[in-house]
Order: C-alpha cells, then sequence, then structure tokens
C-alpha cells in the first residue's frame, strides 16, 4: 500500500496520464475472454491485485504477489494522503446520491482535502456517453486523481478511451467503493478481510447478484490454475547453464536477439534486452522453458516498446513458450511470428499504425477505406473525420467497405467510430456498411460488446 502511494505521488509529479487497475478474480476472468480488457491490463501503469484468491494463486509461482491491494482500502488512504499533499480528487460515475453522500463523508473525514468535485453522467452504453460534457466536467475541476465507478470492465474501458484527452496522472477505476464511502453497503469487519473471505461477506449482502458470478471466477480460477501449471511443466525444462542469452545483432535496420534457456523466475535478468531506440526481433526457439515471470518480462518489453512508438516481434517460438502463451490467450497480445519474414511484416505495418489518413480507394461504386493495424481513440477520432469527408465527397456511392485486414486491435474508441460510420452510410437511402477480412480480436471486441446484429450483417 505505501509503495502504491509513493507510485501515485510520482504519477502526479510528473504530470504523464496514466491509468491504474485494481484487478480481482473476476476482472482475470473477464479480461480472459475480452481481448480489449486483456489490452487493457496490460498497458496500465500499475496493476494492483484487489482479490485475495489471486493472492493464494499466485503462490503457486516463483514470485508470489505480497499482499492484496484493494481499491476500497487504497481510496481512504488516498484520500488521507491527498489531505496532506494537497492533491484534487474527482468522483465520476454511480448514483448522484451516492457521489454527493460519498464527497460529503471523504470532507467531513479530511477536512483540509480540496474541494472532492463529482458528476453522475446519465446510464448509458459506452458509445452513447455524451463524453464532450463529462471531459468538460473533470477538465474544469482539473483533478490530479479521478476515481470512476461505472463497474467494472465499463469504467477501464472508459478510461482507456479518454485517460490522454484528460490529462489526469492518475485515473482508478473503483466500482463499488464509492457506494462504501457513501455508507450504502458496509464493508467486512477487519477480522473477515484478513481472512481473505470478504467475498463470502460481500455474496451474503447481495445473494441473488454475486452468488452466480463468484461460482463461475472459482471455476476459472481453479480450471486456469491446472491448465498453465500443465502447460509450464509440459514445455520442459531449463538450467542456469542453458539460460545464457543467445547472439546479438542488427539486420535490415533491426536490432536482432536471441533468447536461450529457462525463461523462468531466477533466471530472467540474464536475458539480453533491445535498446528500444530501434524495431527489434526476439527469436524465441532457443527458450526451452517460460513460466509467469517469463510472460511478464515479454509483457513489460513490448509496453515500453508501444509506449516509446518503437515496434518490435518474437519470432519461432519453441513448443514451450508456445503452450504457454496460447493457454494464457497471450497470443492476442504479444505479436509473435513464425518466421523472420512474417516478422518484418509486422513490424512494418505497426511502424505506419497512426496515419494521418485512411487509405481510400473507390471501385464497382464502393468506396473502401484501409484500416491500420491498432484503432483506438486518437485514431479514431482522425478517421472518423476523414472517412465524413470523403463519403460525403462521393453523393452517388451506395455502399462503404471497411477493410480490416490488417487491423489486430480495435478498443471501445474503435467500435464507436464503426457505429458513427454505420449511422452515417444508413442517412442516405439504400446504402450499406460492410466490414471486410475481421480478425479474431476485432471480432472479439465487437461481440463482447454485443454488436454484433448491428455491425457484421453485411460482413465478409
Amino acid at each position: 500500500m505505501s509503495e502504491t502511494l509513493e507510485w501515485i505521488d510520482r504519477l502526479i509529479a510528473q504530470r504523464r496520464p496514466s491509468y491504474l487497475v485494481t484487478a480481482n478474480l473476476d476482472f482475470a476472468a473477464q479480461a480472459s475472454e475480452d481481448v480489449e480488457l486483456q489490452r487493457i491490463l496490460v498497458e496500465a501503469e500499475l496493476v494492483l491485485c484487489d482479490g485475495t484468491p489471486l493472492v493464494w494463486a499466485s503462490r503457486l509461482t516463483g514470485k508470489p504477489l505480497r499482499e492484496r491491494v484493494a481499491g476500497s482500502d487504497l481510496v481512504p488512504r488516498l484520500a488521507e494522503h491527498s489531505e496532506k499533499m494537497g492533491y484534487r480528487i474527482f468522483l465520476l460515475g454511480g448514483e448522484i446520491s451516492s457521489l454527493e453522500g460519498a464527497a460529503k463523508n471523504l470532507q467531513a473525514r479530511y477536512p483540509a482535502l480540496p474541494a472532492v468535485g463529482y458528476f453522475s453522467p446519465p446510464f448509458a452504453p459506452l458509445h452513447e456517453f455524451d463524453n464532450q460534457q463529462i471531459l468538460q466536467e473533470i477538465q474544469k475541476a482539473r483533478p490530479d486523481i479521478l476515481l470512476v465507478a461505472f463497474g467494472c470492465p465499463k469504467q477501464e474501458k472508459w478510461i482507456y478511451m479518454h485517460y490522454r484527452k484528460l490529462g489526469v496522472p492518475c485515473c482508478i477505476g473503483v466500482g463499488a467503493t464509492i457506494d462504501f464511502l457513501a455508507g450504502k453497503v458496509s464493508r467486512a469487519p477487519a477480522w473477515v478481510a484478513k481472512t481473505g473471505l470478504e467475498w463470502i461477506y460481500r455474496m451474503l449482502q447481495e445473494p441473488r447478484r454475486l452468488a452466480g458470478r463468484y461460482l463461475k471466477d472459482v471455476f476459472f480460477l481453479l480450471r486456469q490454475s491446472f491448465r498453465e501449471s500443465r502447460a509450464i511443466a509440459a514445455g520442459g525444462g531449463g538450467t542456469p547453464a542453458d539460460s545464457e542469452p543467445g547472439p546479438t545483432g542488427s539486420a535490415d535496420g533491426l536490432e536482432i536477439i536471441s533468447w536461450s534457456g529457462a525463461l523462468t523466475a531466477g533466471h530472467v535478468q540474464e536475458f539480453a534486452m533491445p535498446s528500444l531506440d530501434r524495431s527489434f526481433v526476439i527469436d524465441l526457439s532457443r527458450v526451452t522453458k517460460v513460466d509467469s515471470r517469463g510472460l511478464g518480462v515479454m509483457l513489460r518489453l513490448i509496453r515500453k516498446a508501444w509506449a516509446g512508438d518503437v515496434a518490435g516481434c518474437f519470432i519461432a517460438p519453441s513448443h514451450a513458450v508456445r503452450l504457454v502463451v496460447e493457454v494464457t490467450r497471450l497470443d492476442r497480445i504479444l505479436p509473435i511470428a513464425a518466421t523472420m519474414a512474417e516478422a518484418k511484416l509486422h513490424i512494418a505495418k505497426d511502424a505506419a499504425a497512426v496515419r494521418l489518413r485512411p487509405v481510400a480507394e473507390e471501385g464497382s461504386g464502393v468506396l473502401i477505406f484501409t484500416l491500420p493495424s491498432r484503432i483506438s481513440a486518437e485514431v479514431a477520432e482522425t478517421f472518423g473525420q476523414a472517412v465524413r469527408t470523403e463519403w460525403e465527397g462521393r453523393p452517388a456511392l451506395r455502399e462503404m467497405a471497411l477493410d480490416f485486414g490488417e487491423t489486430n486491435f480495435i478498443d471501445s474508441s474503435g467500435l464507436g467510430f464503426l457505429i458513427r460510420c454505420h449511422r452515417m452510410v444508413g442517412q442516405r437511402e439504400g446504402s450499406s456498411l460492410r466490414l471486410l477480412n475481421l480478425r479474431e480480436n476485432v471480432l472479439n471486441v465487437i461481440k463482447v460488446a454485443k454488436l454484433e446484429g448491428l455491425l457484421l450483417s453485411g460482413e465478409r
């Protein structure tokens, strides 16, 4: 907890837009099915473990989590700390009565805390929010800390869509914590929380809503822990002697590194890392074993590459790597290619991910847009304006097609872009929108949002 507060201090001092995630077991279960939520986890500034079952499960790994840092514990500590530091807090989401009660109780408990701002937007799906009004309310308050209570995963997806534009250095999805602060929902006694059984207390409070979810989550934990343990064991062995880093070099402007041996707890520090000042390729063909620590190294490396606008790719994963990456479903996130030729193609596409305009061409009465490898908030906004301009400039056309052949990821901003395109095309009588060459990750985001009926009727 103290380290988390220190981390938040650094974020606020740097004034760099960031977000934290408090992940419990249900969050993990949802992320296993929702590629957008999984990517949000990977890109978070900090992921806090908000579930005791996850702490227990981590003890089966070579590097267990030291403790649970729950959002419901963090927020009061953060308010106390903000009183000392003069940080401004803003509450977003939930019922207006809960927000008023939470703000009032925080001010009463921490009287020197700067005035707590809050705003309760009308309930709506993510793609129907009046985001302009929400952003104006937050930017007017200029908070250091934004606490969002839309519920998981809605709050995390909203934060991911907007945190860069907001400019708030610390955004956190807090779920039911606002109701705890307002006194609408009681927390478990301290002795229950210490035993790790707070989830049972919560279930007894709301059995109809939580019992089925908790049962599903426990089943997920048991199944996934078994599958991951079996995949790691089946991947083979590896000794410190095997773990000597492979040769490095360069070709065609790429930094090339080969890893060999056991990419596991105790050995990961022995592996060579790219400089991240240019595109890179890492050969995994000689990796004999990988565990959760090894996966963590791979994820942090790619995250740093994304943050620095550097393109990178792993190639030729060994059987050991492939087993673990697939069972954790991180093959949806990590850029992995079978050959060097595929890796170079991936890097070329990734380097061109953010284009100033979509590539548009007209043929056989169809306006076709080729979309980039990633569609998130900035890309969706730029593309939306460009697509509208191109479409309105061709009033005789009756069909628009969006080609997703190069697109491996969209977030909820990308869904908003698709819905706006659908509505815009629908305003022209007899016109239709088709989505072409949809890949698994894009289909996943559409299906999780339950928008198949709207967007996939003309899919090819």
